[in-house]
């Protein structure tokens, strides 16, 4: 038979940190959670998180009919320290400052059911089934990852409702694979956060309104990137400089902390240490560290880059920059979108002229949202964009913008 430790073995040697084993049993408490969830409009902007997609998301084999065993994988993702930057730079999720990251796992995926596949060959007789059969999952499949993840003990699931690992926190990437394989599953963790409650109070707009509760509608990292249409205009001013997704309630997390010190980008005492690339893995610790001495990041399309710029981005340009980036998922309207916003919030009136140019750009969405920031930054400049913008824009909802843009100006 096909040893688990073999599995979880070769696993390490592909580059993965954390891999556990579970049962393919059904995930009800997970299902009964989304229900609640969707019954209560915290996924409200996310259609695809239905009652019904729960019923088949928390069932295994519904994915898989033969389904035995999940292996569920963590792969680190935490390099330099984030740079706040100026006035006019604006903050990306650490997640997306190299390469999709499903372009990077799902191969490793592949490779990794590929060597099952021929280790199991060599065994016959030891399926069930006639043959392998796997699914694989990073994120975008129906399949509960986190859910997974803390049955199979490879974290616990905090108060932020992100998964916390030992050793790495939640700056994890999350994978799985739905396989027919007979494999040993692993407990479940008994760490928890405690009386901790650091992250709900750290969230700039209520995003977490009770411990292991996020109210998708207010959280950040779906403004900035789910949303399609206008950010709720009572929640931009909360927004600050974050123009893709958010890490503020891991940044504050006590046990994201502990691993940063760790993997050397905190000092003892806990200050951050600014301006390393990789992370220097030893190869005497086991067995996250087993078969590599050092995790590879692809350079980062800037961590902190120049807000005014960006607003002259054109579709091609935005397309070319961003074609293997995360960022690519919020289109070129979104994208500006949030950077109007993040430029509202600057204070910084050298960048009227810019939103001055923004408010004739041919997308709707962007030209709403340059008004609202050049009535946040007001002057004399701002006053007169908005005034000729409201004299020849035809979009109603972008008048609307105007209008209020506008009314902000005479509240000064």
């Amino acid at each position: 038979m096909l040893e688990t430790q073999t599995i979880k073995d070769y696993a390490y040697s592909l580059g993965f940190d954390l891999v556990r084993v579970t049962t393919a049993l059904p995930f009800r408490e997970a299902n009964q959670a989304i229900k609640d969830r969707v019954s209560r409009g915290y996924f409200a902007g996310l259609p695809w998180f239905s009652a019904e997609r729960a019923d088949v998301s928390c069932d295994p084999t519904a994915l898989l009919p033969e389904a035995q065993s999940i292996i569920a994988l963590g792969m680190c993702y935490l390099t330099e320290q984030p740079d706040e930057g100026g006035p006019l730079q604006g903050r990306i999720s650490r997640y997306a400052w190299g390469e999709d990251y499903h372009d990077l796992i799902k191969p490793k995926l592949q490779q990794f059911t590929t060597w099952i596949n021929e280790a199991v060959q060599e065994r016959p007789g030891e399926l069930p089934g006639e043959r392998l059969e796997t699914r694989l999952f990073v994120d975008t499949g129906r399949m509960v990852d986190r859910a997974v993840a803390q049955r199979a003990g490879l974290g616990w699931y905090g108060k932020n409702t992100n998964i916390l690992t030992k050793g790495w926190g939640s700056w994890v990437f999350l994978a799985e694979i739905v396989t027919n394989l007979p494999l040993i599953p692993d407990e479940p963790l008994k760490s928890n956060c405690g009386n901790c409650e650091i992250c709900l109070h750290a969230c700039p707009t209520g995003a977490l309104p009770h411990p292991y509760e996020l109210d998708s509608t207010r959280c950040i990292s779906f403004l900035t990137i789910e949303l399609k249409g206008s950010i709720p205009i009572e929640l931009r001013p909360l927004m600050g400089n974050l123009i893709f997704g958010c890490d503020i309630c891991q940044e504050v997390c006590p046990v994201n902390q502990v691993a940063e010190r760790r993997l050397g980008l905190r000092d003892e005492q806990g200050a951050p240490l600014i301006g390393l690339t990789t992370i220097k893995r030893r190869s005497t610790d086991k067995p996250a560290f087993q078969g590599r001495t050092e995790f590879q990041t692809r350079p980062p399309i800037g961590t902190t880059p120049e807000l005014i710029p960006l607003l002259a981005l054109t579709e091609e340009e935005f397309r070319l920059r961003f074609r293997h980036s995360p960022i690519k998922r919020t289109k070129r309207r979104g994208f500006l979108r949030n950077v109007c916003v993040a430029l509202g919030n600057s204070g910084d009136r050298s960048a009227v002229p810019a939103l001055r140019l923004a408010l004739q750009d041919e997308e709707p969405l962007i030209r709403g949202h340059a008004a609202w920031a050049l009535g946040r930054l007001g002057g004399d400049e701002a006053l007169q964009a908005l005034q000729a913008a409201m004299a020849q824009e035809a979009d109603q909802e972008v008048r609307q913008e105007v209008r209020y843009a506008l009314s902000l100006l005479n509240a000064l």
